[in-house]
């Protein structure tokens, strides 16, 4: 089990450091957008409508789980992930992020997380200030994920995350500390012999304080996600 944990990691760390090199070398120009998941498409989570249609619909996936498809125990996971996002638009701002939490399986075709989330972002955009340029932050996120082929070894899914964000410096540079933090990804997922899981996803990020505040400029970018889920326990029924 340790010995396929190391490798994990190991990969994860090599696919980090390349795609940071890959960034470096972007010229100001924004990643690849997934045709239908744009920040103005339906199917993206980036307003308060949105969100209410994606918890109402997990709401009713963890209803289902628990109460009337049985279809497997409870499975506890601690969950890792590491990625990074870059500005749409412009590819002036770039995020990082790390992730630690707890995940739980509750059944073949869903699953729920919490995480904290630490963050770091660059901002080159032209006339910014020096001392704006780079930031640090923390949070908490919720993550909602369904499943295509659940029961098989390799799966792709769906996964939408949301969460409260405080940064020690406004991000954007003219927004503010206090944001919330929105995914929507595609992605897909492989099983270990163990049980643990490795999971690779792409997609959208949003991140405002959804007008809450004065000033909202608001980000939105696309980027990537290496998971890896290891083993913790089982709960009965």
């Amino acid at each position: 089990m340790y010995l396929n944990i190391r490798r994990t990691l190991l990969a994860i760390i090599i696919l980090y450091t390349f795609s940071c090199n890959l960034n470096g070398q972007q010229g100001g120009k924004g990643w690849f957008r997934i045709p239908g998941f744009g920040p103005e498409s339906p199917a993206t989570l980036t307003n308060e409508n949105t969100f209410c249609i994606v918890a109402g619909a997990a709401l009713l996936s963890y209803t289902l789980s628990e109460f009337l498809f049985r279809d497997s125990v409870n499975i506890n996971y601690y969950q890792t992930r590491a990625g990074m996002n870059n500005e749409y638009f412009w590819g002036h701002r770039k995020v990082f992020h790390q992730n630690f939490g707890v995940e739980k399986r509750l059944s073949s075709w869903f699953a729920a997380a919490a995480e904290f989330n630490l963050q770091q972002w660059s901002d080159i955009t032209p006339y910014t200030d020096s001392k704006h340029q780079f930031g640090i932050g923390a949070g908490l996120m919720t993550y909602y994920r369904w499943y295509i082929l659940g029961r098989k070894r390799l799966s792709p899914y769906i996964e939408y995350g949301a969460g409260l964000f405080y940064g020690f410096k406004k991000f954007p540079h003219n927004g503010t500390n206090f944001t919330f933090n929105l995914s929507t990804q595609l992605g897909i997922e492989y099983t270990l012999k163990n049980r643990s899981k490795i999971r690779l996803s792409y997609g959208q990020f949003h991140q405002s304080n959804n007008n809450l505040l004065n000033r909202n400029p608001g980000y939105d970018a696309n980027g990537f996600s290496i998971g890896y889920s290891w083993f913790l326990g089982t709960s009965g029924w």
